[in-house]
């Protein structure tokens, strides 16, 4: 049976008819609504996105904060779900070339890393508690247990350093409560879901308070290996948070904690869209020579009954393959962080201490066949260290708000595995080009230092400036020993140490035009680490060294409030001037990063609220982006072509964003409460990879989804039924291509999904 296509009559109907439903089942009686709209208003929101608490409409960076009680009712149950509820952001996980469901790439302004390896850093920093998170594997985190996520848009040099070059998206979990109690709520839904997750709060003493937090998530996986029976991006992960807040005397208090998540699940679904030759592709050599001289003497027949890899091996599904290699996607993350709080009087002093690891492993069928003919494997451990110390105060009679402080970071990561490619082909089995494939050892060792501060001077009551800097150390070291798996050949046995430095200011004025009109203008400077390429198939000579990032940011915006704060504008536009892009081409055999362009990007931002009864909220936010190339140079190596011109499209960075949500809340005459909610994410043509490629490239597509819930009249039992993906749309995520091996591949999102939840507090 066919499925509607997203935009078309029948898919509208369909969204249109759960609405009308939904709304049929919640509408109130005149007088509730007339009651209820007297006392419509917009909660306040406090973001931490200046390093202390303030109101969303008093911060004039761009930023889009949803608290967890907003999160649950959007159905968020993973971080890069964000997405679809802020403009201008791409959060996709199943990094191309990884097959690991965690591993993500974060777009921000079309500034990020579409790259995994653990010699690449984020361009776009993850921040939980206060604590950096270094590496993109292990990125897509579960939102569970989270209190608020803010996504901050533009360079967040002078505040968050380095990697924060794109934004930043700074997590805040939900902190101990002061009385004895907590939640259990159980999932279920397609796919065989089973969710439970569960936490209790624990009063230990008139100053101290704990929380236990566990999950444990699980479905099956929504794509399958047609040849061994097989699903792929599956979930099974078990997690668990513990924390402690202690208020230590008047002026002290202190946060502690850990946690743990542990996930055993298989590869994230790959899909074949090109195997061999197609007009203005080519067959590859290395596809040329193994089905003559290596596919022949394999005992493998194609589903066409021919000994090759050929085309019989593309599915019509973007969730089946022929794939047959290695299937894993394990991942162990934790870490164990401690919070100081000290009110010193004039000052007060905020230490933030914490130790994080991960170890993953994680594995993907390139070729998407019973053949080895490009197949990778991975194995990394991560270990890192920070300790940041914050010193915030005022003066001047209050006029004056400031921050400072010191960040000291130091990690070590191993990459460990090998990538298979055209296996066979051998001197004495087929003429050149032969098997490049590749035993993988690399260890890197990061540290980083910084100093910053910030102020903003009010000169009058609505006049002010704000002003900051950071400066930044990176040292880094790299060795790497990478030996051609079918000799023995040492493709790389070398050290590579670097170091840079790195000055990111800020400038800002802001103009409160009334108690609920903030307008402000600013310049901010981001940077992204310099680095090595880590990907040498040939010799060493492929290591080179690629220098900074850096984005200079000019931004305006106005943030507003209307009627009583039923209503909430806020506008924001900016303009980019990007250079030394970390151009990363990972097209094998080719696979280099140089710092070989620059661009421009600009465009506009609107976020809107609405709510003109206490029963009826609208949320609309739109994005529109324009990045282009302002230059474009050479490799840093022989060889290395940049497969990019002054015409290509900057990678994941859609000229559109939107999203627009309508929620809608009955209060029974019991007292118990039925809400409705609707949701929709528009993105335009996302281009998947550096090169552009067709194949690989994503049109513009559409995302609904729906949740209808009833909480009892004391607030103790909720039951929601919810849909994800409501018209089954196929949209790709990631992908990769490459014309030496005749193969194009792509990961896609999740089909339409529904579920069940219920829950009980205590």
């Amino acid at each position: 049976m066919s499925k509607p296509k997203a935009g078309s009559d029948a898919g509208c109907l369909t969204v249109g008819g759960l609405f009308l439903a939904m709304a049929a089942v919640a509408a109130p009686a005149p007088a509730a609504a007339q009651a209820a709209s007297e006392s419509a208003q917009i909660e306040e929101v406090v973001v931490t996105a200046r390093k202390r608490e303030e109101r969303l409409q008093d911060t004039p960076v761009a930023v889009t904060a949803l608290s967890g009680e907003a999160l649950a009712a959007r159905g968020v149950d993973s971080v890069d779900q964000i997405a679809k509820f802020a403009p201008s952001i791409r959060f996709d996980g199943a990094a191309a070339l990884s097959g690991g469901n965690y591993n993500a790439t974060v777009f921000i302004r079309g500034v990020g890393q579409n790259d995994f390896a653990i010699f690449s850093d984020p361009g776009v920093g993850i921040y939980v508690d206060g604590v950096y998170y270094a590496r993109s594997i292990g990125g897509t985190l579960d939102a569970f247990g989270v209190g608020r996520i803010e996504v901050l848009r533009g360079p967040q040099g002078t505040l968050f350093g380095k990697n924060t070059i794109g934004g930043a998206v700074v997590i805040t979990t939900a902190q101990p409560g002061r009385e004895l109690g907590g939640q259990v709520e159980l999932t279920t839904g397609r796919f065989d879901r089973l969710d439970l997750k569960a936490h209790v709060d624990l009063p230990l003493a008139d100053n101290a308070f704990a929380r236990i937090s566990v999950a444990h998530l699980g479905r099956d996986g929504y794509g399958k290996r047609l040849l061994t029976g097989d699903d792929l991006g599956d979930r099974n992960a078990n997690a668990v948070r513990g924390q402690l807040h202690w208020d230590v005397s008047d002026a002290v208090t202190v946060d502690l904690a850990a946690d743990y998540t542990r996930a055993r699940e298989n590869s994230a679904p790959q899909k074949a869209l090109v195997i061999g030759a197609v007009p203005g592709f080519g067959i590859g050599p290395f596809l040329g020579n193994f089905n003559t001289f290596v596919a022949p003497r394999l005992p493998i027949v194609a589903p066409n009954g021919v000994r090759s890899l050929n085309t019989s091996f593309l599915t019509d599904s973007p969730f089946t393959t022929y794939g047959t290699g290695p299937n894993i996607n394990d991942l162990d993350l934790w870490g164990v962080s401690g919070t100081v709080n000290w009110d010193l009087g004039a000052v007060s002093m905020k230490s933030i201490t914490a130790v994080r690891g991960l170890e993953a492993t994680f594995a993907r069928d390139g070729d998407n066949s019973p053949y080895t003919f490009r197949e990778t494997f991975n194995h990394d451990v991560q270990a890192q260290v920070s300790q940041e110390l914050q010193f915030n105060g005022t003066g001047f009679g209050d006029r004056l708000t400031w921050v400072a402080g010191l960040y000291g970071f130091r990690e070590r990561g191993t990459d460990s595995g090998h990538a298979k490619l055209a296996e066979g082909l051998v001197p004495g089995v087929s003429p050149p080009p032969f098997s490049p494939s590749v035993a993988i050892y690399t260890r890197v060792v990061n540290k980083t230092y910084a100093a910053f501060a910030q102020g903003s001077f009010s000169f009058t009551d609505q006049l002010s400036m704000t002003l900051g800097a950071r400066v930044n150390r990176d040292e880094k070291t790299y060795y790497l020993d990478h030996r051609r798996i079918r000799d023995g050949f040492i493709v790389a046995n070398v050290t590579r140490k670097g170091s840079w430095d790195s000055f990111t200011p800020k400038i800002g004025l802001e103009y409160k035009a009334t108690p609920d009109a903030l307008l402000y203008v600013s310049a901010g400077k981001g940077f992204k680490s310099g680095g090595f390429n880590a990907r040498p198939l040939a010799d060493a000579s492929e290591v080179t060294e690629y220098q900074p990032e850096t984005l200079w940011t000019y931004e305006g915006g106005v943030k507003t409030a209307w009627l009583d704060r039923r209503l909430i504008l806020n506008l924001a536009g900016y303009f980019s001037e990007y250079k030394n892009i970390q151009v990363t081409v990972n097209q094998t055999p080719r696979n280099f990063v140089a710092n070989a362009a620059a661009g421009e990007v600009k465009g506009v931002e609107l976020e809107a609220q609405a709510k003109p009864s206490a029963a009826w909220d609208f949320n609309l936010g739109v994005g529109y982006m324009d990045a282009e190339y302002t230059s474009v140079g050479q490799g840093l190596a022989a060889g290395q072509v940049l497969p990019i011109t002054l015409a290509t499209h900057f990678v994941k960075a859609p000229k559109w964003t939107a999203n627009a949500g309508v929620q809608y809340t009955h209060e029974l005459a019991s007292g118990a409460r039925i809400v409705a909610r609707g949701d929709w994410s528009h993105y335009s043509t996302v281009y998947n990879d550096v090169a552009n490629d067709p194949d690989l490239t994503q049109g513009a597509y559409d995302l609904f989804s729906a949740r209808l819930s009833f909480t009892s009249a004391d607030g103790k039992w909720q039951a929601a039924v919810f849909g994800t993906n409501l018209s089954d749309e196929r949209y790709k995520v990631s992908g990769n291509a490459s014309a030496g091996f005749g193969l194009k591949e792509a990961s896609f999102g999740r089909p339409r999904e529904w579920g069940v939840s219920l829950s009980r507090a205590f």
